[in-house]
C-alpha cells in the first residue's frame, strides 16, 4: 500500500462509516475533535508523519483528529510536568536505563507514577496491573519474576492506555575515517557511554558529535529524559554502569554483597577523585542517596521511597537497607543515579538563593566521570575533556557536542566530514541517503525502543477502554514501519519489544487493521454515527 492508496482507503472507510448510522438514534453528542501532540520534523521527521497518518486512520471511524507538532522540550514539559495533552506521540528510546522491564511495566503504567515528572502521564489505572507491577519488582529470582511481567503485558494490551505503533532500530551514522573503536550499545547504538570512552578520534582527538536538539539543563538531580542521562553520564559517575549487553558492570562500586533480600553492602572504589581534586568517599555516596530522597528527585522517587536507610559500617563500605526486596534496584537506581560531591551540593538550594534544587542550573558541573565539563554554549556546543585521572579514562581527548537544529543539517555535516557521529537517531530517509557516501557508515542498530501513542485517560473519549480498544484496530502500523520508517522498524503491540526475548510476551500479537471490527466495538459500547458518518458518543456520556 502506498500513501495514495492509504488516503483513498481511509476515504472509502469514512463512507462506510456514514452508512452505519443505525446507532445514531441511541447515541449522544459528536465525539470531540482531538489532537496528537508530538515533536517537530526538526527534532524527528518521523513523528509528524506518523501523527498525520494516525489522524487519517481515525477519520475512518468518523472522528476528527489533527497532528500538532511542537518544540520537543515544550512538549515534554506539557506532558510530563503538566499532563496537558490529549494524545501524545513519542519515541521511547530503548536506552540502557530502560533495559529492565520495570520501566515499561511499572514506571509507565503503575497508578502511583501519575504525578509531576512521572512516566504514567496517561493517568492509567488498573488495580491488577498495579499489583503485577509491584510483584514483579519484588521477586528476586528472574524466572519467578517473568510470569507477572508477561501477564502485565497482556492486561496492558487489552486496556490500551496507549498504543504501541512500531519497534524501531536506532538509525545512526558516523565517519569511519575519523572514529575507531565505537562500541554499539543496545538501545543507544553508537551514541552511548561505551562509545564515548572507547572511541579513538583522528586529528585533534576531539569527537564532533552531532545532535539535532540542545540539552535542557545539566542538573543531575532533575534529570528525567534520555538525552539528559546520555550527556550527564560523561561527567558524573554511577555506582554501576550498564554494559553494552545491558548487564551491570561494577563502577564507582567495585564490589557488591547481598546480605539478604533487603540489605546491600557496597565497596566503594578507592582512589577516585572529583574533577576539582577532592576524593570521592563513601560519605559522598550516602549523601547522594539522602539528597535525592529528601528533594524528591522525580526519576528516582518511587525507588528511593523503598530505601529505609543508608549507613556507613566502614570507611569504604555503604550499606543500603530496603523496606522491600527490589529486583531492578541495581539497574534502575545504582546504575542510573549520578553520584554527587557532598562538598558542592550540601547547602543547595539555600546557599544559591533558590527554594528547590530541581531549579538549580548547575552551569559548571563537577563530577567524577571520565570527562570533565569544559563549557556549554546554549543552543550551540557542549564540550567535555578527558579526565585522565579517572580509573577508566577515555581513549579520545574529549567530545564537542554540536547542536545542528535539524536532521538535514546533521546529515549534511556528517557527509562533509564536519561531524564525526550522530548522538541520537537520524532520520531513516537520511540514513539511506548517506549510507553510500565514502567514509560514512549509516545503518540501524538493535534497540528495545518503540514509537508509542499515549492517550490522556483522564479525559473523554479516552477514559473509555472500549474507545481505546477500537483505536487499536485502525492504527496503520504496517504503513508506519514500511513507508515512514523505511523498514528500520517492525509493527508493534506489546509494551516490551521482542528484542527483549526473555521478557517479551509472544502471545501479544500485532492486530490487523480492521475498521469493521473497530466499529463493532464502538457500536457495542453505545457509540453511533450521524447521517454524515460523524462518530457520536454513547447517550448520557
Amino acid at each position: 500500500m502506498d500513501r495514495r492508496d492509504f488516503v483513498k482507503g481511509a476515504a472509502a472507510l469514512t463512507a462506510t462509516a456514514a452508512a452505519g448510522i443505525g446507532q445514531a438514534q441511541q447515541a449522544g453528542a459528536p465525539v470531540a475533535k482531538r489532537s496528537i501532540l508530538t515533536a517537530t520534523a526538526q527534532f524527528d521527521p518521523a513523528r509528524p508523519e506518523i501523527a498525520r497518518v494516525v489522524a487519517q486512520s481515525c477519520k475512518s471511524l468518523g472522528w476528527e483528529v489533527e497532528a500538532n507538532p511542537i518544540d520537543y522540550n515544550q512538549g515534554i514539559t506539557k506532558v510530563i510536568n503538566e499532563h496537558d495533552f490529549e494524545m501524545f506521540l513519542v519515541f521511547l528510546p530503548g536506552t540502557a536505563i530502560r533495559i529492565d522491564p520495570d520501566f515499561f511495566i511499572r514506571s509507565i503504567h503503575h497508578s502511583t507514577e501519575h504525578k509531576r515528572g512521572g512516566f504514567n502521564w496517561a493517568g492509567y489505572k488498573n488495580d491488577r496491573v498495579d499489583a503485577l507491577a509491584t510483584v514483579q519488582s519484588r521477586l528476586m529470582k528472574i524466572d519467578d519474576r517473568r510470569k507477572p511481567v508477561l501477564e502485565a503485558q497482556e492486561t496492558i494490551f487489552q486496556d490500551q492506555p496507549g498504543t504501541v505503533l512500531a519497534y524501531t532500530q536506532m538509525t545512526m551514522a558516523h565517519r569511519s575515517d575519523k572514529l575507531k573503536g565505537l562500541v554499539p550499545q543496545l538501545g543507544e547504538g553508537i551514541g552511548g557511554f561505551w562509545s564515548d570512552v572507547n572511541m579513538e578520534v583522528a586529528g585533534d582527538g576531539f569527537s564532533r558529535t552531532g545532535s539535532n536538539a540542545d540539552v535542557k539543563h545539566l542538573n543531575p538531580v532533575a534529570v528525567n529524559d534520555s538525552m539528559e542521562f546520555m550527556e550527564l553520564s560523561m561527567i558524573y559517575d554511577r555506582l554501576f554502569r550498564l554494559g553494552p549487553d545491558g548487564k551491570p558492570v561494577p563502577w564507582a562500586a567495585s564490589g557488591m554483597k547481598l546480605v539478604d533480600d533487603k540489605t546491600i553492602d557496597l565497596t566503594i572504589r578507592s582512589g577516585m577523585r572529583w574533577h576539582d581534586g577532592k576524593p570521592v568517599t563513601a560519605e559522598d555516596v550516602k549523601f547522594t542517596f539522602d539528597y535525592h530522597k529528601k528533594w524528591k528527585a522525580p526519576f528516582f522517587l518511587a525507588a528511593l521511597n523503598n530505601v529505609v536507610a543508608v549507613e556507613l559500617p566502614s570507611p569504604n563500605t555503604v550499606r543500603i537497607r530496603l523496606e522491600n526486596p527490589s529486583a531492578p534496584f541495581v539497574s534502575n537506581v545504582m546504575a542510573t543515579m549520578f553520584l554527587l560531591p557532598k562538598h558542592i551540593w550540601e547547602g543547595i538550594p539555600e546557599k544559591v538563593g533558590i527554594d528547590d534544587p530541581l531549579k538549580f542550573p548547575n552551569d559548571k558541573p563537577v563530577g567524577s566521570g571520565p570527562f570533565k565539563f569544559d563549557y556549554w554554549r546554549r543552543g550551540s556546543e557542549l564540550k567535555v575533556t578527558a579526565f585522565r585521572e579517572h580509573f577508566n579514562p577515555p581513549k579520545c581527548a574529549g567530545i564537542i557536542r554540536i547542536t545542528y537544529g535539524s536532521h538535514d543539517a546533521l546529515a549534511a555535516a556528517i557527509e562533509k566530514g564536519e561531524c564525526d557521529r550522530s548522538r541520537y537517531i537520524l532520520s531513516p530517509a537520511l540514513v539511506d541517503r548517506i549510507k553510500n557516501v565514502k567514509n560514512v557508515v549509516a545503518k540501524g542498530y538493535p534497540s528495545h525502543g518503540l514509537y508509542h501513542l499515549a492517550y490522556n485517560n483522564k479525559i473523554k473519549p479516552f477514559d473509555d477502554p472500549a474507545f481505546r480498544q477500537a483505536l487499536n484496530h485502525v492504527m496503520p502500523r504496517k504503513m508506519i514501519s514500511e513507508l515512514i520508517l523505511l523498514g528500520y522498524a517492525d509493527p508493534g503491540a506489546s509494551i516490551i519489544s521482542p528484542i527483549s526475548t526473555f521478557w517479551h510476551n509472544p502471545a501479544v500479537k500485532v492486530p490487523a487493521e480492521d475498521v469493521k471490527k473497530a466499529r463493532d466495538i464502538l457500536a457495542k459500547a453505545g457509540y453511533g454515527w450521524d447521517a454524515q458518518g460523524k462518530l457520536l458518543s454513547p447517550r448520557g456520556k
